[in-house]
C-alpha cells in the first residue's frame, strides 16, 4: 500500500511524476532504512554539531539536493512541483536530517539570485553545503554597519539548525519591516544551541547572533511573503507523506488485527475513521499539487520579466505580490499539515494501545507533524490569511491545458457546433441530437465513441461557440445502461428521443425500508401471461410528476440472495395504470420529491432491460455512469463568494471560518481537475469522485449554514424581505448528505473498495 498504489496518487500525477516517487522510493529503503530512523528516535539526545546524516552523499549522488535548481548552477532543471513529489515520498519514509530545510533555502536563493548567490546555489544543489531557515525574527535585529548589517538577537526555533552550514534567518529592522540575511553557521559571534525536540530526526536548534557582521552582498532581496508561501509548499508536501504514512499503518493494522472474531476494519466506527483520513489526504495532495505549480508559474513569469527587461541578464527576484501564489500556498498550509496531524492521531487510535507504546513508529508521524505545525503556524492562521486575501480579490484560475490533438478535434467539431449557435440549450440539444455531438461520450450512432482529450475538446469549442444543452438529469444515467443492456427494440424507442430532450426520465429505486441498501427492495414483480405485475412502493423519486418514463428495480426472485433476485425495469409513467404517485412534503414546505405506489401495476414483457434477476448489474452501471468534463474556472462558487464579499467586516474567527470554507472549495476544484487530467492521460481516475462526492456535500451545507447564519434575527423569519432565501438554502441544504447514498454508506464505500477494508 501507500503512495502510488491503491489508496492514492501521491501529489505528482503524471507518468514522470509517479516514476520519480517510485524511484524515491526504492533508493530510501535502502539508503534510509527503518532502523537509521528508529536509532535518532530512540537517541533522544541532540546531535553532535556538523554532523549530516549517512545517507546525506548518497542524496547528493541521486540528484535530489538540487532537483529543483537550475542547471546553470548544477541542479537538475526541474521545478517546486517535482520537489514537493520528492518531500512527500522522503516525509513518508521518515527521512531524517536537513533535506528539506536545505532544499528549501535552494528554492529561496533559486528565487532570489543575485551577485554571491551563485556559488551558493551551486553548493547545495551538489549538496555540499547544507541549510536551515527561520520563518520570523524572533529577537533578531539588523542595525546597518560599515560593508552591511549587524545582527543581534536568537532566532526562533531554526529547522535541523545543528548540521547546517548556511542559515536563512530574518530580522526586524528600525523601521519596523523584515531583512533576509544569509549567513555562514560558523561566522563570528553566532552561537548554534541543538535542541531536545519535539522530533529527534528533524530536531531544531537555538541560534544566537551577537554583533554577527554580514556583508551586503548577503543581504538578500526577498518579499517575506514569498518565504513564506515556499515554506508553506514543502512543508505541506512533507506532510502529505506523513499523512500517507499514518493512513497506510492504519488501514494494514486494522486489515489484521482481530478483535471479537473479526478483523477491526469490518467495524463500520474504524471504517468511517480511515476513510476521513483518505479523505483529508487527497485534498491535501490535491492543494499542495496546485500550490505548487501556482509558485512555478510564478517563478516562470518572474523569469521572464526580467530576462525581457535585462537582456537574458539573471532573473530579478521574484517579488510578486500575494495573488494566485499567496492564496494557494495559504490554503495548502491550512489543509496539509492539519490533515498529517490528524491522521497521526487518528492512526494511534486504531493502533490502540499498540499504538500508544514508545516501540510502535505511529507516534514518530505525530511528532513529526507536530513540529511543522509548530513552525509553520496553526491551520486557523492560515485560513485567516486566505480570507484576508480573497477579500483583497486574489484568486487561482484553474485551467485545463488540453494535448495538441485537441486542436484537430475541435476543428472537425466546429462546423457540426454551428448549427446550434443562438439557440436555447433546449433547441442546441434537440439541433445536435442526431450529429453525436450532443453526447460525444457515447458509442455511435448515439455520440462519438470520443476519448476524454475529444470530449472536452469539443466542451470547450461549445462553450466558446456560446453553446450550452439542456440538462438529461436522470437520463444521463439511464442512457449508457439501455445502450449496455438494452435491446435493439428499446434503444431504437428510447435513445434518439432522450438524446434530443423530448422524454424526460425518473429514477425508481429508493424504498421507504431500504434507504442507500438497494439490495434490501421490497417491491415485488410477478411475471404473468400478460408480462409483470408490480406492487410496491417507491420513495424520494424527484420528477415522478413530470416524467414520461422510470426506470424501476423491483424484485423477481424472493428466494435469491437479495443481489441475484433483482429485475430492471422501465415503467411508462404517464399511461400505465395502477400508478399513484403523491408530493412528498420536504422540511422546506415544498415537494420536490414524491412517493409512487405501484397497485399491480402491469408492464409488458419487454419492459426488462437486460436479464432477468440481473437487475443488480445494470442498476450499477446506471449509478456509475459518468462522462469525463471539466471546465476552467474560479474556484469558490457564488455562495461562497457572497460570504467573501461581506468578510471584511467580521470579526475574525468567522473570517477564519470562510478561509476554511475556502479551502475545501479549492480543494474540490483542485480534485477534479486532477481527476481529468488522470483520465486524459488514459489513467484510471483514482479516488478523486468519491472525495468530491463526501467533502462537497458537507462543505455546501456549511456554506448554507454561515450564510444563514451572518444574517442574525433575520434568519428566523420566513419572509421575502427578511431571511427566506438563506432559510430555504439552509433546510434544502440537508438532502444532500442524504441524496445519491448517505454520507455513511459512501464511507463505507471508500473503505471497503479504495482502502481494502473488509465488508461487515
Amino acid at each position: 500500500m501507500g503512495i502510488g498504489t491503491g489508496i492514492g496518487t501521491g501529489i505528482g500525477i503524471t507518468e514522470e511524476h509517479r516514476a520519480l516517487a517510485h524511484s524515491v522510493r526504492g533508493w530510501l529503503a535502502r539508503a534510509a532504512p527503518p532502523g537509521e530512523v528508529r536509532e535518532l528516535l530512540d537517541a533522544q539526545g541532540p546531535a553532535a554539531l556538523g554532523t549530516r546524516p549517512a545517507h546525506w552523499e548518497a542524496l547528493a549522488g541521486q540528484g535530489l539536493t538540487g532537483i529543483h535548481l537550475p542547471e546553470a548552477y548544477g541542479g537538475g532543471g526541474g521545478d517546486l512541483l517535482d520537489l514537493a513529489v520528492v518531500l512527500e515520498e522522503a516525509a513518508y519514509g521518515s527521512l531524517p536530517g536537513p533535506y528539506l530545510a536545505t532544499a528549501l533555502v535552494g528554492a529561496v536563493l533559486r528565487r532570489a539570485v543575485s551577485p554571491g548567490t551563485g556559488d551558493l546555489l551551486r553548493a547545495l544543489a551538489a549538496g555540499d553545503r547544507t541549510a536551515a531557515f527561520a520563518l520570523t525574527p524572533g529577537t533578531l535585529t539588523a542595525t546597518p554597519a560599515p560593508g552591511g548589517h549587524r545582527l543581534d538577537g536568537t532566532a526562533p526555533p531554526v529547522l535541523t539548525g545543528e548540521v547546517a552550514d548556511l542559515l536563512l534567518l530574518p530580522a526586524a529592522d528600525a523601521s519596523g519591516g523584515v531583512l533576509w540575511f544569509l549567513v555562514d553557521a560558523g561566522a563570528d559571534g553566532i552561537a548554534v544551541r541543538p535542541h531536545r525536540s519535539v522530533d529527534p530526526t528533524r530536531p531544531t536548534a537555538e541560534v544566537r547572533a551577537d554583533a554577527v557582521h554580514v556583508p551586503a552582498h548577503r543581504v538578500l532581496p526577498l518579499d517575506s511573503a514569498l518565504v513564506a508561501d515556499l515554506a508553506a509548499v514543502l512543508l505541506a508536501a512533507d506532510a502529505c507523506g506523513s499523512a500517507a504514512r499514518s493512513l497506510d499503518t492504519a488501514v494494514e493494522h486494522a486489515t489484521v488485527r482481530e478483535q471479537f472474531g473479526r478483523p477491526i476494519g469490518a467495524f463500520q466506527a474504524v471504517k468511517h475513521l480511515c476513510a476521513d483520513m483518505l479523505v483529508r489526504l487527497e485534498q491535501a495532495r490535491a492543494l499542495t499539487w496546485d500550490a505548487a505549480r501556482a509558485a512555478d508559474e510564478a517563478a516562470r513569469a518572474a523569469d521572464e520579466a526580467g530576462a525581457a527587461g535585462s537582456g537574458g541578464e539573471p532573473a530579478r527576484p521574484d517579488v510578486a505580490g500575494p495573488g494566485e501564489r499567496g492564496i494557494a500556498a495559504a490554503l495548502a498550509a491550512a489543509t496539509a499539515p492539519e490533515a498529517a496531524y490528524t491522521c497521526a492521531k487518528d492512526a494511534i487510535q486504531i493502533l490502540g494501545g499498540i499504538g500508544f507504546t514508545w516501540e510502535h513508529d505511529a507516534h514518530l508521524q505525530l511528532r513529526r507533524a507536530v513540529l511543522a505545525r509548530q513552525l509553520l503556524g496553526t491551520a486557523d492562521t492560515h485560513r485567516l490569511r486566505a480570507a484576508r486575501l480573497a477579500e483583497a480579490g486574489a484568486r487561482r484560475e484553474l485551467a485545463l491545458e488540453l494535448p495538441a490533438e485537441a486542436a484537430g478535434h475541435r476543428a472537425e467539431a466546429r462546423p457540426h457546433l454551428a448549427a446550434a449557435r443562438g439557440l436555447t440549450p433546449a433547441g442546441a440539444r434537440r439541433a445536435l441530437a442526431g450529429t453525436g455531438y450532443a453526447a460525444p461520450h457515447l458509442p455511435a450512432p448515439y455520440g462519438l465513441d470520443a476519448g476524454p482529450v475529444r470530449q472536452l475538446a469539443i466542451q470547450r469549442e461549445s462553450r466558446e461557440q456560446g453553446i450550452r444543452l439542456s440538462d438529461l438529469s436522470i437520463a444521463t444515467w439511464v442512457v449508457p445502461s439501455l445502450i449496455a443492456y438494452g435491446t435493439e427494440e428499446q434503444r431504437e424507442r428510447y435513445l434518439p428521443a432522450t438524446l434530443r430532450g423530448d422524454l424526460q426520465w425518473c429514477q425508481l429505486f429508493s424504498e421507504p425500508d431500504a434507504g442507500s441498501d438497494l439490495a434490501a427492495l421490497r417491491t415485488r414483480a410477478v411475471r404473468t401471461d400478460e408480462g409483470w405485475r408490480i406492487t410496491g412502493q417507491k420513495v424520494w423519486t424527484s420528477a415522478a410528476r413530470t416524467a414520461d418514463h422510470g426506470i424501476l428495480l423491483a424484485r423477481t426472485d424472493p428466494d435469491a440472495p437479495k443481489h441475484r433476485g433483482l429485475t430492471y425495469f422501465l415503467v411508462d409513467m404517464k399511461n400505465a395504470e395502477g400508478i399513484d404517485i403523491r408530493p412528498l412534503k420536504e422540511i422546506t414546505g415544498e415537494a420536490l420529491f414524491n412517493e409512487v405506489y405501484f397497485d399491480d401495476v402491469l408492464l409488458p414483457a419487454d419492459a426488462v432491460v437486460g436479464e432477468v434477476g440481473g437487475g443488480w448489474r445494470v442498476a450499477r452501471d446506471t449509478l456509475g455512469n459518468e462522462r469525463v468534463h471539466m471546465a476552467d474556472q474560479m474556484t469558490f462558487d457564488s455562495g461562497l463568494e457572497a460570504l467573501i464579499a461581506r468578510s471584511a467586516g467580521l470579526d475574525e474567527a468567522t473570517r477564519t471560518r470562510i478561509g476554511a470554507l475556502a479551502a475545501e472549495a479549492h480543494a474540490l476544484a483542485c480534485v477534479q481537475l486532477r481527476t481529468t487530467l488522470q483520465q486524459v492521460s488514459g489513467r484510471e481516475p483514482g479516488a478523486g469522485a468519491s472525495v468530491r462526492k463526501l467533502v462537497q456535500t458537507l462543505h455546501q451545507q456549511k456554506v448554507a449554514e454561515l450564510t444563514l447564519e451572518l444574517l442574525g434575527p433575520d434568519g428566523a423569519v420566513d419572509e421575502p424581505a427578511a431571511g427566506r432565501r438563506a432559510l430555504h438554502g439552509f433546510l434544502m441544504s440537508r438532502c444532500l448528505t442524504i441524496a445519491g447514498g448517505t454520507t455513511q454508506i459512501q464511507l463505507n464505500v471508500v473503505a471497503e473498495r479504495i482502502l481494502g477494508l473488509p465488508r461487515d
